[in-house]
């Protein structure tokens, strides 16, 4: 029996999530799919590596180890209290083909739109290139993938003191104070995975607003409509005949 296009759609999305999921290259037909993620997984098994509900912390001194935290589950706590703003962020980090879960990525790209909860209108955006540290030369593949060059990050500041300027940004809206926000987020990566190794290789720690509840849109958007699989943005946009802007 032949499959259906819907089911074959499925599966090819599935793998495209799974290799999202490993900060891998998720472009190709499902064969290509298939075999990277196959390779990426034997790598996996090969380094006694199991990434379910942990996180990867990149040590400043190039160590990386696994450990639980309580930052696992930010994304599915519940709010206790109405939200006055959204913060979406959609982080850029470095990458390499080839690696996995154990890729020590540094932030290159910071931005961030500042939604009114109750309107979702935007009322102010932030924005701020990162000048990586630890690997502070961009690869091929990271530069094909995020689109950032190198001489950008080469003039952009370090991530201490983005972060900085990001909170004087937060403190004009008296954000996670009097006025209650949460980040919103395509997939729990953002936070859970890039922010938390950003801070350990900045030798700093992790902000506490970044471990307050907050919206993992692939995650609402697929038990709103009882969805099997997750979904990105493409997907998300496309059910409701939208077009991708930025």
């Amino acid at each position: 029996m032949e499959s259906s296009p819907t089911s074959s759609r499925k599966t090819v999305d599935q793998l495209r999530e799974a290799l999202a999921a490993l900060n891998l290259d998720t472009t190709g037909q499902k064969p290509e799919l298939k075999k990277r993620l196959r390779k990426a997984r034997k790598r996996q098994q090969a380094n006694g590596e199991g990434n379910e509900g942990k996180e990867v912390h990149a040590e400043p001194n190039g160590e990386r180890t696994i450990a639980r935290t309580d930052h696992d589950t930010a994304s599915e706590r519940a709010f206790d209290k109405k939200i006055d703003y959204f913060l979406c962020f959609d982080v850029e980090a470095t990458c390499e083909v080839g690696y996995v879960f154990d890729f020590p990525n540094e932030i290159i790209e910071f931005p961030v739109s500042l939604l009114k909860a109750e309107t979702l209108e935007i009322v102010d955006e932030f924005h701020s290139f990162v000048r990586p540290v630890k690997r502070p030369v961009l690869s091929d593949f990271c530069i094909e993938l995020t689109g950032i060059q190198q001489d950008i990050v080469d003039a952009a500041p370090d991530f201490i003191t983005v972060l900085n300027v990001f909170q004087n940004f937060m403190a004009k809206y008296s954000l996670f104070q009097e006025n209650a926000a949460a980040f919103m987020t395509d997939g729990p990566f953002d936070i859970r995975d890039f922010i938390t190794k950003q801070c350990i290789i900045s030798n700093i720690d992790r902000p506490e607003y970044f471990s307050e509840p907050w919206v993992d849109i692939r995650r609402t958007f697929r038990e709103y409509y009882k969805l099997d699989v997750n979904t990105n943005i493409e997907g998300m946009l496309k059910r409701f005949d939208l077009q991708f802007e930025g």
